[in-house]
């Protein structure tokens, strides 16, 4: 390989490690939502246990992936890369071996902290790499190959798990790790830390405010409202974020730009990035329902999941293109508009369990997702000084982080207390079943092993009863957080509408 590289095509090379590398990242998004409940069925993980399988990984980046840049910064971007791709290549074996939840979990945390070095390290490479007229060449390459992967995720992770087993959704890593690291060690040049300073201080308060806050928000659903322990999270998240805002008067005080936070661009942007990532997270549920209620195999559920997936390859660039004509408003508008639509659909023909139904609702989704968040970056970046470029992106980053993090927490306590209420509501109602409670059933319809071996105890017409109220439960939980995900994006359209400009501003040259 050395050979092969010169100082004419090196950047190329670069390029391509960093492209080849990235696409776990892209890959890692939605490839694990069509598994949930094969692991649920295999390692007999409960309900709050899947969330808490996504929500590890996102919790982690969001935390870290801020510290994660300006520690790239200061450690040099490439050892920063190689550190982040060694650690997501070590979490993705281990994840492979999991043998029980909670190993599953850790080593997805671990994952995030390895996305938190490898993310921001990348496009610092590339664009030291490329010179200023072929950056936007490069960096378009790079975003379109990732979105590429991005699209295939649901049916890679679809296939692997249906014919082979879910241990290679996390082993595929491995090899792309290896190539993308000896690529790396070859290709790109010894990079020089910078002399900066970090906010150390400021860093722990963010990360302890923010886990504090999801982590009461995800075990709501185990602890209650009331509890204690949810009570003094909340408190501790309040608390600590509360005190970074106060803190912000001091100079070392820069994990955050608080003056940069201020302005009507970025509260107009980030408002509208925030709302997307929200409502994206419902789609964790859709998955589970293609199986568990469709009855699909992860194969089957991973196609019709790229399905919702491929219009990101198109939508994408026409939301760059009207940006630049009309501004981030328009875009925006149609992306939350299209959103709303199959939110609405899909509520309206759930119940009918006919694909062929659904499908407005899998091409208009992705379609709308990807109009939001091109127009509204490019929009905020349009307007922002060119020395407030990275950090703008960096905080846009962890926000997109935090805001799938906290959706998924919101969706999965709001689905279920509905699921169990529903549930518990329906098993007393018969008298055969009033003894029965509905954590002795937790992932009945994934066909866990101990809900089928309390299952297997009814009697034929008892059992019959309790899988179909179970069914029922699901539906009734899954029709609430799809209506939300809905009214949050006509949310989106008003903010759109408000607070998004209707002019193109170009950046500076």
């Amino acid at each position: 390989m050395p050979k092969m590289i010169t100082e004419k095509n090196r950047k190329w090379w670069i390029l391509a490690a960093m492209t080849t590398t990235i696409s776990m990242i892209f890959v890692d998004i939605t490839v694990l939502p069509v598994v949930l409940p094969t692991l649920q069925r295999e390692l007999l993980i409960s309900d709050l246990g899947l969330q808490w399988v996504i929500n590890a990984y996102t919790l982690a980046l969001a935390v870290l992936v801020l510290a994660g840049g300006r520690l790239g910064d200061m450690w040099g971007l490439k050892k920063a890369f190689c550190l982040g791709v060694s650690i997501f290549a070590l979490a993705s074996a281990m994840c492979g071996l999991s043998r029980a939840e909670w190993w599953l979990i850790m080593s997805r945390g671990l994952q995030g902290i390895g996305g938190a070095f490898l993310l921001p390290a990348t496009q610092g490479i590339i664009v030291s790499h490329f010179p200023p007229q072929q950056r936007g060449k490069a960096l378009g390459l790079f975003v379109s190959i990732g979105s590429i992967f991005l699209a295939l995720g649901p049916l890679i992770g679809g296939a692997l798990t249906s014919y082979l087993s879910w241990h290679y959704v996390f082993w595929i890593n491995i090899p792309i790790a290896i190539l993308g690291l000896v690529m790396t060690f070859f290709s790109v040049p010894a990079m020089a830390g910078k002399k900066e300073s970090f906010d150390y201080r400021g860093f722990f308060i963010l990360a302890f405010g923010v886990t504090s806050l999801v982590f009461a928000l995800m075990q709501v659903q185990e602890w209650g409202w009331s509890s204690s322990r949810c009570l003094l999270l909340f408190l501790i998240g309040i608390f600590s974020l509360t005190t970074l805002f106060i803190r912000k008067h001091k100079p070392h005080a820069s994990i955050l730009d608080f003056e940069l936070m201020k302005t009507r661009s970025f509260i107009a942007s980030s408002s509208s990035i925030f709302c997307n990532q929200l409502i994206i997270m419902v789609t964790v549920f859709w998955a589970i329902y293609f199986q568990n209620i469709l009855g699909f195999s992860p194969y089957k559920a991973g196609v019709y999941a790229f399905m919702a997936n491929v219009p990101v390859l198109f939508a994408a660039p026409l939301g760059g293109f009207l940006v630049d004509r009309f501004g981030p408003r328009i875009p925006a508008m149609i992306g939350f508009g299209l959103i709303c639509f199959s939110l609405s659909w899909f509520t309206l023909f759930m119940k009918h369990e006919n694909i062929w139904l659904l499908l407005p609702t899998l091409l208009t989704f992705g379609f709308g997702v990807s109009m939001i968040f091109t127009p509204c970056y490019v929009g905020m970046m349009n307007e922002i000084s060119a020395e407030k470029r990275g950090v703008a992106s960096g905080i846009t980053a962890a926000l997109r982080q935090f805001s799938s993090t906290l959706g998924l927490a919101l969706f999965g306590t709001f689905y279920s207390s509905i699921y169990f209420k529903k549930l518990s509501q329906s098993l007393h109602a018969k008298e055969t079943t009033m003894s029965l409670t509905p954590e002795d059933f937790d992932g009945l319809l994934s066909k866990s092993p101990i809900a089928m071996h309390n299952m297997n105890r009814l009697s034929q017409g008892d059992a019959l009863y309790v899988f179909q109220s179970a069914k029922n439960a699901f539906l009734d939980a899954f029709l609430s957080i799809n209506l939300s995900a809905a009214l949050i994006a006509l949310a989106g359209i008003l903010i759109a509408w408000k607070l998004l400009k209707n002019r193109p501003i170009h950046l500076e040259r």
